[in-house]
């Protein structure tokens, strides 16, 4: 049989509003009474109701954190630190996805409206205007994770995308002697693939590269569709000073493995690198040349803020900006220029 507020209060002799006073707002109860009534809770092993207790309290302890999916090792380490960062600061996460074909405004709208939930930590790969429509009108509060949202007060943690990719074509171009760079991206309205594709044109302008239309490739971050793309075009890829540069690791490895069953030597022929630094790129052959994005540590930044925003609401905005960091390995060995 369930241990009621009643019996707690009926142990302790005292009355029930007592009771939720010493549970909820311990400060404004009388030391010995407070001591009477933990005694009771303990000798009766009463556990307070954690819904009807967040209802009156208007705060349930509980985050959300809405990514656009939950796939791969990219996400999983976001969740990663995100849950540790959660526990720390007292509270339980919960998470929802866009996966395909999801209307990422309709869950936002959902996931703000009907649960109960202190904040939100959102990353959301396409902002279209209906989803920032959602953010701005957002009631509670909330932290964006890869963007920021014209005309909403938020907190925000950014990974510096174009930093990263300028460092990797222009250790390419450099280093490696590169004089055709291969752009192979996720979708063409896709936040990161738009940072990472404008620092990679940029770069070969100021190599005094041209930029060739027919170099560039829009996918959807898949192993699958990259594999499929390089079995078609690896050997006209191929040759002196040739790399191509993915936009994520998995689609590079994909490319790797397409160019091997086409019998196209790595790096001799042809360079690959890659971006994020999961552990696939530790898993190709040749090990994979990319940079390294601190995932776990952007999933613990955004609810360090989110928590702070919850405790703080008045506190002005903050943005936290991220640096990736260049990983050369083994994958474009490029031929050097005579």
């Amino acid at each position: 049989m369930s241990v009621s507020i009643a019996d707690v209060a009926k142990r302790a002799k005292v009355s029930i509003s007592t009771v939720s006073r010493v549970i909820n707002r311990r400060n404004i109860v009388n030391p010995k009474t407070r001591e009477r009534v933990d005694v009771a809770i303990r000798e009766l092993g009463y556990r307070p109701n954690a819904f009807a207790r967040g209802l009156m309290l208007k705060k349930s302890d509980i985050v959300g954190l809405v990514l656009p999916d939950l796939h791969g090792e990219f996400y999983s380490e976001i969740i990663r630190g995100a849950s540790a960062q959660a526990r720390r600061d007292g509270y339980n996460l919960v998470i929802a996805s866009t996966q395909d074909g999801d209307d990422s405004h309709t869950i936002l709208h959902a996931v703000s409206q009907r649960a109960i939930l202190d904040g939100l930590a959102v990353m959301v790969s396409e902002l279209n205007g209906r989803v920032r429509d959602t953010l701005t009108k957002l009631r509670l509060p909330f932290v964006v994770l890869d963007d920021d949202i014209p005309g909403a007060p938020h907190d925000s943690v950014l990974i510096d995308q174009g930093s990263g990719a300028r460092a990797l074509v222009r250790h390419l171009i450099e280093t490696r002697g590169a004089r055709r760079i291969i752009f192979v991206g996720g979708l063409e309205t896709n936040v990161d693939t738009i940072a990472r594709f404008k620092a990679y044109r940029e770069e070969l302008e100021r190599a005094g590269i041209t930029a060739r239309e027919q170099d560039v490739f829009y996918l959807d971050y898949r192993y699958e569709t990259a594999y499929e793309l390089a079995r078609e075009r690896a050997c006209e890829w191929a040759g002196p000073g040739s790399c191509v540069f993915a936009a994520n690791d998995e689609m590079a490895a994909g490319i790797i493995a397409a160019a091997v069953a086409c019998r196209i030597k790595l790096p001799a022929d042809l360079g690959v690198v890659g971006f994020e630094d999961t552990r696939i790129a530790r898993m190709t052959s040749p090990p994979l040349t990319t940079v390294r994005v601190p995932m776990a540590r952007m999933g613990e930044e955004a609810l360090r803020l989110l928590c702070r925003r919850i405790a703080e609401p008045d506190s002005p905005a903050v943005r936290v900006s991220l640096e990736p960091e260049l990983i050369v390995r083994d994958s474009c060995a490029i031929r050097s220029r005579e």
